[in-house]
This record gives structure tokens, C-alpha cells and sequence, in this order.
């Protein structure tokens, strides 16, 4: 009984500190709502650039504990035609001695180019698409959503992603159960799809994401991914046990972006004003 009573109270002192941590935060992820707000994506259509749509709320928060009150973020997604085209997280960065920055770190997901405008976002220019590439021995995708989210399950489960860094240590990155994002397409030739995050073993920001979609070809609809970089480290995935993608750190993709600038992050500068309430 008194084990009991002791684990109960260790609970109940934890749930309070969880709460305490989440209010104090709370100001940081409005200001991060709002930095997701002021970027405006667009991407090029007949009729002139057709904006992105950003997603309602953050798909997905996280935090990482450590000194100062730790990392902690908010991942935003942008669609277009209910697909997703661009991901991005905003996240709070402590230095050593404790001054706090915010992070924009971003990857377009759009099989075309994106523009980007903004006081944020100016700096974001993306010099090409992403690229789709068939993912080789799936099944056909089913006919049913219910269906298509099993095999979707089931092909990131074949999936083995991890990070090496610059002295060759790994870590293996660890697939979150649920996507981030679901597509609800309203595009004729994208029957279906999902974004989904690997994360780090010893925290939940997310290091890669994994984009399947379910493509119309001549050949009738196949499984299609991209993987895209969001760590600092080098990235590698297996698909069934061989070799699938690579992110490598070198000159041409250094940790502040990508060759293509489809992936860009830096450090904003932070004014504590701008935490103000709404």
C-alpha cells in the first residue's frame, strides 16, 4: 500500500511539473503560430502563383529537456489541392549562456518550385522541385483510403533510417506511429498520401520526413516517396535492407541547407516582446 501511495504521489508530481512546463511554453508556441502565418508559399499555376495552404495549428509539437528549459517546437505543414507541399519547424534554441533564439528550419515538399515571401521568409529560395521516385516492389495501392493507410504502415515499416555524425557516430532514428498529415487530395493524378517523421532515439524533433504518395501513371497507381533532411548530421535510409537515400553533409550541402536550398534553416534574432500575449 505504501509503494503504492508513493508511486501515486511520483505521478501526481510529475503531471503538475508537466502542466507548469506546458504554461510556460505556451508563449513560445503562439509566437511560433505566428511565425508559420507569415510565410506566404506559392507555387507557380496557369492563372500565376497559387499560394499554399497552411494547415490549421501545429501537426506536431515537441520538446527536448536540458538546460534553460530545454528545445522545444512546432512542425507546420503547408498543402496544396490537400496535398502536402511544404513542412516547417519552429523551434526555441538556447546557447550556453542562456539567450534563447528561434530556429526556422524548412523543406519544401512541392514537386514544383516554391516561392517564398515574408519578413521570415525572404531569405527561404527554393531553386527547384522535389523530386517523386517510384518506390520499387510495393504493392499496387489499394482502392480503399482504409486500405491504402495499411499498406502506407506497412511500407514504413520496411523503412530503416539513421544519422551518423561527423566523427561516425550513429544513432537509428525512430519512425512516430502516427503522419503528421494525411492528404485529403482534390488532384485528379494524387490518389492518395501521408507525411510522416523519423525522429531521434533520445528526443521527438523530428530529423526526416517521409512522404508516400499513391501516383496516377500509364501504368495505373503507384507508391511514390521523397525523403527529405532535417538534422544536421548525415542522413541514410535502407528500404528492405538496402540502400535507398542519403543526405551527406559536404560543401555543397553544408548544415545550413541543401544544394537546391529545398532545405533551409537559421537562427532568427529573438525580442522578448515578441512573446506578448494574444
Amino acid at each position: 500500500m505504501i509503494r503504492y501511495g508513493l508511486c501515486l504521489v511520483a505521478l501526481v508530481l510529475a503531471a503538475l511539473q508537466t502542466a507548469a512546463a506546458d504554461e510556460d511554453r505556451a508563449p513560445w508556441r503562439r509566437l511560433f503560430d505566428r511565425t508559420a502565418t507569415d510565410y506566404r508559399l506559392t507555387r507557380p499555376a496557369d492563372s500565376g502563383p497559387a499560394p499554399l495552404k497552411l494547415v490549421d495549428g501545429a501537426t506536431y509539437t515537441w520538446a527536448r529537456s536540458g538546460p534553460h528549459d530545454g528545445n522545444y517546437g512546432n512542425v507546420y505543414v503547408w498543402t496544396h489541392q490537400g496535398n502536402a507541399e511544404a513542412v516547417a519547424c519552429f523551434w526555441r534554441w538556447v546557447d550556453a549562456d542562456g539567450r534563447p533564439a528561434v530556429v526556422h528550419e524548412l523543406h519544401s515538399l512541392s514537386p514544383t518550385k516554391l516561392e517564398s515571401s515574408g519578413d521570415a521568409a525572404r531569405s527561404w529560395k527554393p531553386k527547384g522541385p522535389l523530386e517523386r521516385h517510384p518506390l520499387e516492389g510495393a504493392a499496387v495501392p489499394a482502392e480503399s483510403a482504409v486500405g491504402r493507410m495499411s499498406q502506407m504502415r506497412a511500407l514504413c515499416r520496411d523503412l530503416a533510417a539513421r544519422s551518423e555524425g561527423a566523427a561516425g557516430d550513429r544513432t537509428e532514428l525512430r519512425l512516430l506511429p502516427q503522419p503528421l498529415y494525411r492528404y485529403q487530395s482534390t488532384n485528379p493524378d494524387v490518389l492518395d498520401g501521408a507525411l510522416f517523421a523519423f525522429v531521434c532515439s533520445v528526443g521527438t524533433d523530428p530529423e526526416l520526413f517521409l512522404q508516400l504518395e499513391a501516383l496516377r501513371t500509364p501504368e495505373g497507381p503507384r507508391w511514390h516517396y521523397t525523403l527529405s533532411r532535417f538534422s544536421h548530421m548525415s542522413l541514410f535510409v535502407q528500404y528492405r535492407d538496402q540502400p535507398l537515400w542519403q543526405a551527406v553533409r559536404d560543401a555543397e550541402n553544408p548544415i545550413s541547407h541543401n544544394a537546391d536550398h529545398t532545405y533551409w534553416v537559421f537562427h532568427a534574432p529573438f525580442d522578448p516582446a515578441s512573446l506578448r500575449s494574444d
